[in-house]
């Protein structure tokens, strides 16, 4: 079991040709907090699954107090003290908090019963190590998302490690419910565990770790006191260059009606919603976490049929009034949905870069029924070096790109149907400064091909920077409209008022 610290020497892996980790050196201490920060694809995930098991190394070693350890798997990693928090919570939110906290280890090991007065009290204490004050019995999904991220952290502890491993705690969070999840990591620091912090968040990881290792095209750049930087030099480091516009935004002409919402209503989920989007303007919807950003996007693409919900109200698509009864509909319509969860809504992962890029237009591929190989393999390439997607090939699984290059996937599947209208749900979330800049450039070249482009963010900074009409949500409804063309020195402090 961990005490004191944890080693990586001269690490290395490679996936095939792929090489991913080149000589990776560092040394984490307890009673500090680490920031991991790089590029999508630059080795922070899969050093951080070298640590917890789920990868082995080719070269290298992981030394625990000075002693070598072997890590065969995830349980050999949770046995020697290493927990992780994913992105994802693996969560069960019609159980107990306490239930999933132990959900592994809830009966005992010899009669097979469940003490349940055991099972909440020692959830109790858990909580109460990080001064959270949580009823043990309540369901899981009643609670807000920070504390259910709370609660994946403390089912972390449950199993007595020492080094506390976050990947992205914050990134579906607004800056209140932020705050939150900090505190407690700041309070496992004084508790003396060993805390790795990996977040997109620039100004977020400078504020709350101690020391940040860079990573870029698998190697470690360096290792750096979180307070000897700002966030321009961390960008820098983790870009390997100067970005000359956090937000490129550029304004075009405003051309023709492209999407209209008249008076829509979704049952449970929207009221009253009217937007216009024209040619030439990328429409940005902005609220909190559960305003409806989502509920829009997904009524737009046909998710909500008429089967399902009760929708009253009128859609217009290019001057005509459309029924976005299901997706199918839709993507006949050349609308596209890049979704905020891309692992489970945008992409099939098991399937290869090749097979998710095609996937709805294999219609357009086929010659008297017949799939036309050469044609596919030729726009696929075209896709993969015009979006600049890091891949081994076309043939590689998409669920082992990083989060920036499934973005892009996701995007190049609409760009190969010919979509006239693409809406980004929480088109960063999760990926880096530099691959989030080269996404805004995307966006300014659809818009100047006649391509309609929607935002939804909780990003306001985003949305403010990169929108020419922003429609502000608040538990489903409208509460503001603004004109970024006649509003472009609005502050984020002035667009709160609106949320």
């Amino acid at each position: 079991m961990i005490k004191e610290s944890l080693e990586l020497r001269h690490i290395g892996k490679s996936f095939g040709a792929v090489r991913v980790l080149d000589d990776i050196n560092f040394k984490l201490t307890s009673g500090k907090i680490y920031g991991l920060a790089g590029e999508n694809g630059a080795g922070k995930s899969t050093t951080m699954k070298i640590i917890n098991g789920a990868y082995i190394a080719d070269e290298g070693e992981i030394v625990i107090d000075g002693e070598t350890a072997h890590f065969t798997s995830p349980l050999s990693a949770q046995e020697a003290g290493i927990g992780m928090v994913y992105q994802e919570l693996n969560m069960l939110p019609d159980l107990s908090v306490a239930e999933n906290v132990f959900i592994s280890r809830l009966s005992d090991r010899k009669s097979g019963y469940i003490n349940w007065n055991s099972l909440h009290e020692r959830t109790g204490e858990l909580l109460k190590m990080l001064d959270l004050k949580l009823d043990t019995h309540t369901r899981l999904g009643e609670l807000k998302v920070a504390h259910q991220q709370l609660v994946a952290i403390v089912r972390a502890l449950s199993i007595e490690c020492k080094v506390v491993i976050l990947d992205e705690p914050t990134s579906a969070l607004t800056e209140k419910d932020s705050a939150i999840v900090l505190d407690a990591v700041r309070r496992l620091k004084e508790l003396g565990y060993i805390i790795i912090y990996i977040s997109h968040k620039l100004q977020e990881m400078l504020t709350a770790t101690d020391e940040i290792i860079v990573f870029r095209n698998g190697k470690k750049i360096g290792q750096y006191e979180s307070k000897t930087l700002d966030e321009e030099r961390l960008s820098e480091l983790i870009a390997g260059r100067k970005l000359e516009a956090k937000f490129p935004k550029k304004r075009y002409p405003q051309g023709k009606e492209l999407l209209r919402f008249d008076h829509v209503c979704v049952e449970g989920y929207l009221e009253d919603i009217s937007f216009t989007l024209y040619e030439g303007d990328i429409l940005g919807f902005a609220g909190l976490l559960g305003a409806g950003k989502t509920e829009i996007a997904k009524t737009i693409f046909g998710v909500f049929g008429k089967n399902n919900y009760n929708i009253s109200g009128k859609i217009y698509f290019e001057g005509k009034e459309i029924n976005a009864g299901n997706p199918g509909k839709s993507i006949r319509n050349k609308i596209g949905l890049v979704p905020e969860n891309r692992a489970s809504e945008g992409l099939v992962t098991d399937m290869s870069v090749m097979d998710n890029v095609i996937m709805v237009s294999l219609k357009r591929m086929a010659k008297f029924g017949w799939i036309d190989s050469k044609a596919v393999k030729a726009s696929v390439d075209k896709m993969i070096r015009s979006l600049e997607i890091k891949c081994s090939g076309m043939e590689q699984r998409a669920g082992d790109l990083s989060g920036g290059n499934q973005q892009k996937v996701v995007l190049a599947k609409w760009l190969t149907l010919g979509a006239k209208l693409i809406i980004f749900d929480e088109p960063t979330r999760g990926i880096d400064v530099g691959a989030k800049v080269a996404f805004y450039e995307l966006m300014n070249e659809l818009v100047s091909e006649g391509i309609g482009v929607i935002i939804m963010s909780s990003e306001t900074d985003e949305v403010v920077n990169m929108s020419d009409l922003v429609v502000t949500l608040k538990e489903g409804r409208i509460s503001g409209v603004i004109s970024m063309r006649e509003n472009e020195l609005l502050s984020d402090k002035d667009f709160q008022k609106y949320m």
